[in-house]
């Protein structure tokens, strides 16, 4: 149960951080060619917790990553 928890914690902090990484979301979407080579990062939930509580800035990272392929239309 503190998994799971924990898990859709991951995604509310990142929403909320406000932080540098998430820079690109005030930028209008480029063109389909800036799709080339981009793929989606997935992760089970329990990499997620633990990227939370140890490495937090690569949980951010790799949710700012799949958010800006997500805007550009790289997948839905």
């Amino acid at each position: 149960m503190t998994r799971l928890a924990l898990a859709f914690l991951l995604p509310c902090t990142l929403a909320m951080s406000g932080c540098g990484a998430m820079r690109w979301m005030s930028e209008a979407p480029q063109n389909a060619s800036s799709c080339a080579g981009w793929n989606k990062i997935r992760i089970k939930p329990e990499t997620a917790v633990y990227l939370v509580k140890n490495d937090f800035s690569a949980s951010i990272d790799i949710d700012s990553h799949n958010l800006n392929g997500q805007r550009n239309g790289c997948w839905k």
